[in-house]
């Protein structure tokens, strides 16, 4: 375990000296201020669009971070050799695996924390503005609730990232089919709703459509925005089983890029 977390730490050093919370501090910033304009262009719905932005932050930095940081932090280490000095030190495979995963979770983890609290400063300050425009069952706690599940989200695709660079160790090839897996993962549950009520699709391209649900993640499960921006209650039993397929998820895809990585030849 010791090992694990040395690399985490050298892994979110390495991002730390790349300044990339400097970029992501500066990035709130800006999206912050963009938030209390483009609230104002809707008067009637001001305290959902304030809260859709904020979200939507969380995840465009915590994406930002995955597809421009993560995946060339990882793709480097193939490429310029230096896992060969790491794996020939006293650490398995399998710790490598997990150590740089701790330690792109981490970073992620700060990114989403500190856009998480530019996000509830700017949504706080549009309902200061426009009181009237507040749900009357507004919840903080749902709120909260929507950054936590979006940084659930933001593992799976951290995990899948690192799936893909350590079977392709193209930095380039691993952002395109981690976004193209994000892109099927946020939009595969409508698809498959949208089959199932129609019945002039081919039998084979149900079949498609339904294998994809089983293999690529929901990401659209984890997105509770609606929930958070109109005040309305979320089921406590519906949070747990999210939370607990991401997790299962995740962890699903670390044994997956472990049982690949300990049979990959590096030579």
């Amino acid at each position: 375990m010791g090992q694990i977390w040395l690399l985490g730490k050298i892994t979110f050093k390495e991002g730390v000296r790349n300044r990339i919370l400097i970029g992501i501090l500066l990035f709130a910033i800006l999206l912050t201020v963009l938030n209390l304009i483009f609230s104002q262009m809707f008067t009637y719905d001001l305290s959902k669009v304030s809260v859709d932005l904020g979200l939507s932050m969380v995840s465009i930095a915590g994406l930002a971070v995955i597809f421009f940081m993560g995946i060339n932090l990882l793709a480097r280490d193939f490429e310029k050799r230096t896992i060969y000095m790491v794996i020939s030190r006293p650490i398995a495979r399998w710790q490598y695996v997990l150590g740089k995963y701790l330690g792109l979770m981490l970073m992620v983890g700060a990114s989403v924390a500190i856009i998480g609290c530019f996000a509830a400063a700017s949504v706080k300050a549009i309902m200061l503005y426009a009181p009237s425009y507040v749900p009357p069952e507004y919840s903080w706690g749902v709120f909260w609730l929507s950054i936590g599940l979006s940084f659930l989200s933001l593992l799976i695709i951290t995990a899948i990232a690192q799936l893909f660079t350590c079977i392709t160790t193209s930095s380039y090839l691993a952002l395109m089919l981690t976004a193209c897996t994000y892109f099927i993962g946020q939009n595969v549950e409508v698809v498959r709703k949208m089959v199932d009520g129609n019945d002039t699709f081919l039998p084979l391209f149900r079949y498609v459509i339904r294998t994809a649900t089983w293999l690529f993640p929901n990401l659209s499960a984890f997105d509770i925005k609606t929930a958070a921006g109109y005040g309305l209650p979320v089921e406590i039993s519906s949070i747990i089983w999210i939370a607990a397929y991401g997790i299962s998820y995740v962890f699903i895809i670390l044994i997956l890029t472990v049982f690949i990585f300990q049979r990959r030849e590096l030579g």
